[in-house]
């Protein structure tokens, strides 16, 4: 009969215990991974609602074009009217 000083439980149980003890208690941590898997979810909803398609197949623009007018510089508007500060 062998006998074994090592009395650790093998890492699958461990990571099962550690688990269930970080579900059960009220931990600053686990609220936080909650909240923000909320907020990831909501955030993915509002992409895939909002984002994800033109809402009419007219309103589709090259990239290139969009990236153009996201990107210049607009040009001055001249001053229009009597100059009075002259």
């Amino acid at each position: 009969m062998t006998f074994s000083l090592d009395r650790r439980p093998s890492p699958r149980l461990a990571l099962r215990g550690r688990i269930a003890a970080w579900a059960r208690g009220p931990t600053f941590a686990r609220d936080i991974v909650i909240v923000l898997i909320i907020k990831f979810a909501l955030l993915m909803i509002l992409k895939y609602a909002f984002f994800n398609h033109p809402q009419a197949e007219n309103m589709s623009l090259p990239p290139a074009q969009v990236a153009q007018a996201l990107l210049s510089v607009p040009a001055p508007n001249p001053p229009q009217g009597d100059q009075h500060a002259r």
